[in-house]
């Protein structure tokens, strides 16, 4: 053999080892990212797809890889709604193109929600359609909500009809350009006109008629869609302004069942004769991006939404709430609802609301992420939560990416994101023994205040003594939960308690590294996470399959490990175990809930056939392996071949 066949077949040879042995780390280092503004998350026939601002959509198999199905913002014509401005002519007549803040020709569509939804009923008798919910804008309270139909989840949409209206007057007037913002240009005059409604509500204008109201009424965008735990279909939105808001749709229609009448409902909400269910917020004080999930493990409604301002440092972070009832009260860790009386300039909405997340920064990011909201989120069928938001970084631009997060069950049940995004499960199991627990941690507490600063880095230290050291002072214990395979974690400080979980993941350094993790919930509405560096020999290898989203109500069937100091200054470890109940967190009903993927009847939704989820990267890296190994192998033979051919 020649020197330069065999040159040939080593290099060959040496490429087809580093797929084989190097592959995860080349897949990890290059991921499909992908720029949507306000991702919604849609489950379908094995793809989640997200929808978001500026008419951007993208699909992904494993929540990490995204392939976008958009060239540009404002594709026109866009493959959602063909030909923009013939097909929104109507919500275009009253906001979102070539007017006041979208002069010149620009377009302002915002926020899109898609769901499936098995009642709708077409004009020729057949039913079922994927519903497209958007909102179009000319100025910060001039806007309207439309929705669009589709019998296929990528469009395109038909554009069916508008729903909802803000910044309209009850006489003649203008809001940033010479459209004339009279009533009488929306639906409100039709509506009142066939008794639909009640007239005109006084609350929605000044006294003089001639300007909207907006500590009261809302800005119509964000709309969200959801089927609730009592088979109605639902739309919460809102911004700013008058507030979030929820309106029970007819699902043969997917329009309105507008009150008719002002009321309070049985929790004492304000329920207006047009925009329905006032839920939270009002006079001014920041709130957007609202979105529901209906958790049936704890039988919950989970309300998220996003405060601040959405640019790089405008503070954007995302809060969470809960009610037993679709349009009930929805209330924080601490049982208060942010409800105003009046306008004020300073942030009072700060105190209200678990802060999800909001900027951090770990040795491992390349930079800070800043701003990180207007999320939606699902239940998998295996009952663990996702988060789905968008992030801009501390980098010095307004470049935004999408990121996908897990979440597990803190404190009461309330859903925790982990610190980092979510990648292929790691192999390692938690341990039992604290001892592997111990040590420095990165720490981040994400507080509650709105901030455009990152947080500081900052760092704890967990102790044998049951101490806790650094920038949290007290004591911690931790529960291994034999049943759910689960790690409790309880750091309690002089007047905040935490409740979490431990959880290995992947960290977003370049190779992926497995780190120890936990995400815990304050009993003052706080989110603190932590992280520690593992070496790969520090806790043995082991694959499981359970959920990792039990709720930590009980310890039945557990390992206790009390690393409080006792009278003796011993630790004491309870190994015992004891029958209990199983886990519910892996059996879901789909008749009761649509899991936050906004799919009614949907044969292919996760908690409908029960289908396992992808474990994220598991079939790319096999057929990256497969693939590289048959196309090196066909080029080595090629160049043999040839080799041979000029000897």
């Amino acid at each position: 053999m020649s020197d330069m066949k065999m040159k040939v077949k080593v290099f060959c040879f040496g490429i087809l080892l580093m797929f084989l042995f190097g592959n995860a780390k080349i897949v990890n280092a290059n991921v499909n990212r992908v720029s949507v503004h306000d991702p919604s998350v849609f489950y379908h026939e094995g793809q989640y797809y997200i929808f978001g601002s500026h008419l951007a959509q993208a699909k992904s198999d494993d929540l990490l890889n995204w392939t976008p199905l958009f060239n540009q913002e404002y594709d026109n014509p866009s493959s959602i709604l063909g030909d923009l401005t013939g097909n929104l002519n109507k919500p275009f007549q009253w906001a979102g193109y070539n007017d006041a803040d979208t002069a010149n020709g620009g377009y302002s569509i915002w926020a899109a929600d898609v769901i499936w939804n098995a009642d709708f009923q077409w004009e020729n008798g057949e039913k079922g359609a994927f519903m497209y919910y958007f909102s179009s804008s000319s100025t910060w309270r001039r806007s309207v909500i439309s929705f669009a139909v589709s019998k296929s989840v990528e469009g395109p949409y038909e554009v069916v009809d508008t729903l909802i209206y803000s910044g309209f007057t009850q006489k003649d007037s203008t809001d940033g350009s010479t459209r004339n913002t009279n009533y009488k240009n929306t639906n409100v005059y039709e509506l009142i006109e066939d008794g639909t409604i009640d007239g005109f509500n006084p609350k929605w204008n000044w006294p003089n008629g001639d300007a909207y109201f907006s500590d009261y009424a809302p800005n119509a965008i964000d709309p969200n869609i959801f089927f609730g735990n009592d088979g109605k279909m639902y739309m919460t939105y809102g911004s700013w302004s008058g507030g979030i808001f929820i309106l029970e749709l007819n699902a043969q229609t997917g329009k309105p069942i507008y009150p008719g009448v002002d009321s309070v409902n049985a929790e004492g909400n304000i329920v207006d004769r047009y925009f329905g269910t006032h839920l939270l917020g009002g006079y001014h004080q920041s709130g957007e991006a609202p979105y529901i999930v209906y958790d049936q493990v704890t039988d919950y409604y989970y309300l998220f939404i996003t405060y601040g301002g959405l640019t790089r440092e405008g503070g954007y972070n995302m809060r969470l709430f809960r009610s037993k009832t679709p349009d009930g009260k929805y209330v924080d860790a601490k049982g208060n609802t942010p409800e105003y009386d009046r306008y004020t300039t300073e942030p009072i909405n700060d105190q209200y609301g678990i802060k999800v997340m909001g900027n951090y920064e770990f040795d491992c990011l390349e930079s800070a992420y800043m701003s990180p909201g207007h999320n939606s989120a699902f239940i998998d069928e295996k009952g663990n939560w996702f988060l789905v938001y968008h992030t801009r970084f501390n980098s010095g631009t307004e470049y935004h990416e999408v990121r996908v997060h897990e979440m597990l069950r803190g404190k009461d049940g309330w859903p925790v994101a982990t610190p980092f995004e979510y990648v292929e499960k790691s192999e390692k199991a938690l341990p039992k023994e604290k001892e592997l627990l111990l040590g420095n941690y990165e720490f981040v507490n994400h507080g509650t205040n709105t901030s455009g600063l990152p947080i500081p880095k900052d760092s704890i230290t967990l102790t044998a003594d049951g101490k806790v050291s650094g920038a949290l002072s007290g004591t911690w214990s931790y529960t291994y939960d034999n049943q759910k395979n689960i790690g409790l974690i309880q750091l309690n400080t002089s007047d905040v308690e935490y409740e979490g979980q431990f959880y290995i993941q992947k960290d977003e350094s370049k190779n992926r590294k497995d780190v120890l993790t936990f995400s815990a919930l304050g009993s003052n509405n706080e989110v603190i996470w932590g992280v520690k560096n593992l070496p790969d020999e520090e806790i043995p290898g082991s694959t499981s399959d359970s959920s990792t989203s039990g709720t930590s109500e009980s310890t039945n069937g557990s390992t206790t490990i009390d690393t409080s100091e006792s009278t003796n200054g011993s630790t004491t470890i309870d190994t015992s175990e004891s029958t209990s109940k199983p886990s519910t967190n892996n059996t879901t009903d789909s008749s009761k809930t649509n899991g936050g993927l906004n799919n009614k009847n949907d044969s292919n939704h996760p908690q409908g056939n029960k289908k396992v989820l992808p474990k994220t990267g598991e079939k790319k890296n096999f057929l990256a392996i497969v693939g590289a190994g048959v196309i090196i192998l066909s080029l080595l033979g090629l160049m043999v071949r040839k080799l041979k051919l000029n000897q």
